[in-house]
């Protein structure tokens, strides 16, 4: 039982380092927290920890991946939309100052 809660202890411990590391790019943080996941997850199933992080490195490259393409897609968005606000504020001014010359 402790050698469980010790592995829980450590996987999360480098969960929470991959997460804060700087350096890193979003595909290998993805790796690195899949895979301690993923090898907690196949020590507990069957000793199968290191098949477990295999899967669990390659599962949280795509999730990353995935991830950040959202991320892009929901900047991308924003850009657009914060353009469109300014172009109508910018043709509400404009109308303004055509009815005051008026």
């Amino acid at each position: 039982m402790k050698a469980k809660i010790f592995t829980l202890v450590v996987a999360a411990g480098v969960a929470l380092a991959a997460g804060d590391a700087n350096a890193l790019g979003k595909n290998e943080k993805g790796c690195l927290v899949g895979g301690a996941a993923g090898g907690v997850g196949g020590h507990l199933v069957g000793n199968h920890a290191l098949l477990g992080a295999v899967a669990g490195c390659a599962v949280g490259t795509v999730v990353a991946d995935q991830r950040d393409k959202s991320d892009q897609a929901h900047k991308k968005n924003h850009e657009r939309d914060a353009r469109r606000d300014r172009e109508r504020r910018r043709h509400a001014e404009l109308a303004r100052e055509e009815r005051r010359t008026y």
